[in-house]
């Protein structure tokens, strides 16, 4: 039974772990946006403008934010998101599985040592029934709580007075 929970936690985690190993610090990743698409570029100075993208170049991306065309040239930006893509339903699948998984592990845990071993006979306990909805939904939430939207663009971190040094 453990192997069996150890198997399915991994299988779910394993591709968020691999598509988390995208390098994101490349200007280039910019391209899958297309023009109109709602998006979020966080400057050096942390300043956060939300709008419609206009287009990107090799030396800025520029978006309209309200009435306004706003241009942020590419070494004062800090972060690019794609507003338009949630990812929040998976994030609450997800968690709502590993959840579930951690309630019905701890149930099953907690039975085992409760009762004798020749009186239990494997099927779910009562208290993994009431582990499992309580983990599930203590899962969602957290998955919830992750960021939903995907970042395209993270530059590379600079230590304030450093020369710039680009590639």
């Amino acid at each position: 039974m453990r192997k069996l929970i150890l198997g399915l936690i991994l299988s779910i985690l394993t591709p968020r772990l691999v598509s988390g190993q995208t390098a994101k610090d490349s200007w280039d990743n910019l391209k899958q946006l297309r023009s109109g698409q709602k998006t979020q570029v966080v400057d050096m100075n942390l300043q956060s403008f939300r709008g419609k993208l206009i287009g990107v170049t090799d030396e800025a991306i520029s978006l309209r934010v309200k009435k306004e065309e706003v241009t942020v040239e590419r070494d004062n930006v800090l972060r690019v998101t794609d507003r338009g893509r949630s990812k929040r339903v998976r994030n609450m699948v997800i968690g709502a599985a590993v959840g579930a998984g951690a309630g019905l592990a701890a149930g099953e845990a907690w039975a085992r040592n409760a009762q004798p071993i020749a009186k239990y006979r494997g099927e779910y306990s009562a208290i993994s029934r009431i582990l499992i909805p309580i983990g599930a939904g203590a899962g969602a939430g957290v998955g919830a709580a992750f960021p939903s939207h995907p970042t395209i663009y993270r530059a590379k971190s600079r230590r304030r007075g450093a020369p710039d040094q680009k590639p």
